[in-house]
């Protein structure tokens, strides 16, 4: 990664001394005690020294230890949000999680779900820097990123996250409305021939005491299709045995997740436009 650039001229003289002193030891460990001690103070120009100390470390550190520079990446973030930078700090919390799943690939143990769980977090809080200042495509980049991250943690610890990767075909995480959209379709569709097919082995029967319509061929299976898959119940055949009653529940099922999942797409959508 280059080198960040700052607009602030402080900032950058802070760099570049920090920048100075690790060229000087071939270490970071004294420009990231220093970086800790500004923390621990108020002043925003102590502050700002952290931040920069910090980004300086975190970029010697990129090449040579990925753990420990996410951890410096990420303590940047924080001294950064602060000084309500939130952009910047965005960006440091997005290098640290990036940097932490890389360190995470080639770790082993519970060093590798440190690592991935770091990763999760600072995913988070770049997620919520970005969306404080309105930079909503980075927000959701990063939005995605830790749900990803979050998956690959399930995965370290031996769980199946069944529903995540679901959740993840079926929209991205609810971010995708053309990805549900094509489900929705896709799903009607390959009802709408089950229907058209029970139909025509007799599977399909008119509900008695009902005037039933006639069965028009592709339409009904699709008419059918729809207002199952939208849990309507305007129909007036109904499955005839228990094959055909199982697929009519499987439907039900899926047309009721897909509800939801396009609820969920629909309510993000507002709170973040």
């Amino acid at each position: 990664m280059s080198e960040p650039a700052f607009s602030d001229p402080i900032a950058q003289q802070y760099y570049r001394q920090g920048e100075t002193e690790l060229e000087a030891s071939q270490s970071a460990d004294n420009v990231l005690r220093k970086a800790e001690d500004c923390a621990r103070k108020d002043a925003r120009a102590d502050i700002m020294q952290s931040a920069v100390y910090y980004l300086a470390a975190a970029h010697f550190l990129e090449s040579r230890d990925r753990a420990r520079s996410a951890q410096a990446y990420h303590q940047a973030g924080c001294q950064l949000h602060r000084l309500d930078q939130f952009t910047q700090a965005g960006r440091a919390f997005s290098n640290a999680g990036r940097l932490a799943e890389q360190a995470a690939g080639t770790a082993t143990d519970q060093t590798q779900h440190d690592l991935q769980h770091f990763a999760v977090r600072s995913y988070s809080r770049a997620n919520h820097c970005f969306a404080e200042v309105g930079e909503l495509e980075w927000s959701e980049a990063e939005y995605l990123n830790e749900r990803n991250a979050r998956v690959a943690w399930a995965k370290m610890q031996g769980k199946h996250p069944w529903a995540q990767l679901a959740w993840k075909a079926t929209s991205n995480y609810g971010t995708s409305f053309a990805r549900w959209g094509l489900w929705v379709l896709g799903t009607i569709g390959l009802f709408s021939l089950l229907y058209e097919l029970f139909f025509r082995l007799n599977w399909l029967q008119p509900m008695e005491g009902m005037n039933h319509a006639a069965w028009i061929p592709v339409w009904s299976g699709l008419y059918y299709s729809v207002n199952v898959t939208a849990a309507l119940g305007l129909v007036d055949y109904e499955p005839a045995n228990m094959f055909s009653q199982g697929v009519v529940i499987v439907n039900v099922l899926i047309g009721y997740i897909l509800l939801g999942i396009g609820l969920g797409i629909i309510g993000r959508m507002i709170r973040t436009r």
